[in-house]
């Protein structure tokens, strides 16, 4: 019998600090209805960007948060499959606190991929069955606070570190002496070589393959040059879908080959932690958007997919909300713009953003 479509909605961050379920419901009737997108789908997919955990102490670094273990439950509950541990966040209170996290997902059946207990597991592919199709996730950060990548006998998130240089130019200098230097970037050549066979050898075992990268850099809408170098790389050795997180805001989708790059979905849930932090820090989370989208991908049996972008907000309380009025136009101008940038062709109809991707 000939397999259906399938649809895969993927969404950004997750800081969920506080419970998303009570009495048998979502908190909320506004969150509700974005719940309501994410059962409709056969499998979602998004970025933890935090220790679920009470064990462990902080690390040695600016930011640093945590949450109770039984948010895993409310995460269940709110539709997750699958969820990415490859990001700068889910070491923040060491190893304990990462394997913790690891056995709270376990105990609710939600998949994770890109963190574990040594750098096998951490880099291990996720392989998920659902109505005859078999979709294989991996995922990478290339955010790695010192001690935070998984090693032979160390827990950890799988690598893919970055070197950073920086170009002056001595015209500038001349005739604009403190002219900012143009920043060049590339990814580590072994790290993303296995990043490359990773997919390369789950292409030959599924249906589908997405992979997350954890990568990217403030909150405007520029993409670091190493950003497509990976993407590209990912998708010619055979990912359907590249889903970047970290940057809490919307940035471009590139349509390479036919495949979509999301280099940021922007937020899904946002609950950082505010009480007792520094100034510096506050003023960090004044900058972020409160802005997102849930990707959904209606895959074909053959493989090909249409794409299309619900905008999303945050309520005051951090929770996504389905945005409309000037919240769903400021965010449709935000797409425009970012997407133009690489481009990308979009069509706006209902509230929805289709992303022409041939």
């Amino acid at each position: 019998m000939a397999r259906s479509n399938l649809s895969l909605v993927a969404v950004g961050d997750l800081v969920p600090t506080r419970r998303l379920w009570r009495d048998g419901a979502p908190v909320d009737r506004e969150f509700a209805k974005t719940v309501d997108r994410l059962h409709s789908a056969d499998v979602v997919f998004g970025d933890l960007e935090m220790p679920l955990s009470v064990r462990g102490t902080p690390r040695e670094k600016m930011i640093t948060f945590r949450a109770d273990p039984a948010i895993a439950e409310d995460l269940r509950l709110v539709g997750f499959d699958i969820l990415s541990l490859a990001n700068n966040h889910s070491m923040d209170f060491g190893e304990e606190a990462l394997l913790d996290t690891v056995a709270a997902l376990d105990s609710q059946g939600i998949r994770q991929v890109g963190a574990g207990k040594d750098i096998h597991m951490a880099t291990a592919p996720v392989v998920t069955e659902v109505n005859g199709w078999k979709l294989g996730f991996a995922a990478w950060s290339s955010l790695l606070p010192v001690g935070s990548a998984a090693g032979e006998r160390r827990p950890g998130h799988a690598p893919l570190h970055v070197t950073s240089a920086y170009e002056v130019s001595a015209h500038h200098e001349m005739e604009e002496p403190a002219h900012p230097p143009v920043v060049r970037s590339w990814p580590q050549a072994a790290e993303l070589q296995s990043a490359v066979q990773c997919v390369a050898e789950l292409r030959n075992r599924v249906d589908f393959v997405a992979a997350s990268v954890h990568w990217g850099y403030g909150f405007g809408t520029d993409i670091a040059e190493y950003q497509p170098t990976i993407a590209h790389a990912l998708i010619d050795a055979g990912a359907d879908i590249v889903i970047g997180n970290h940057v809490h805001a919307i940035h471009a989708v590139e349509v390479y080959k036919g495949k979509a790059i999301l280099y940021s979905p922007g937020n899904f849930i946002s609950q950082q932690p505010r009480e007792g932090e520094p100034p510096e820090v506050l003023a960090i989370y004044e900058q972020m958007s409160p802005d997102g989208y849930l990707a959904t991908a209606e895959i074909e049996p053959g493989g090909r997919y249409q794409l299309r972008l619900t905008p999303i907000t945050m309520d005051d309380v951090g929770l996504p909300v389905l945005a409309d009025g000037p919240r769903l136009q400021r965010i449709v101008d935000r797409l425009e713009l970012v997407c133009s940038q690489v481009g990308t062709r979009l069509g706006v109809q209902d509230g929805t953003v289709e992303v022409q991707l041939g």
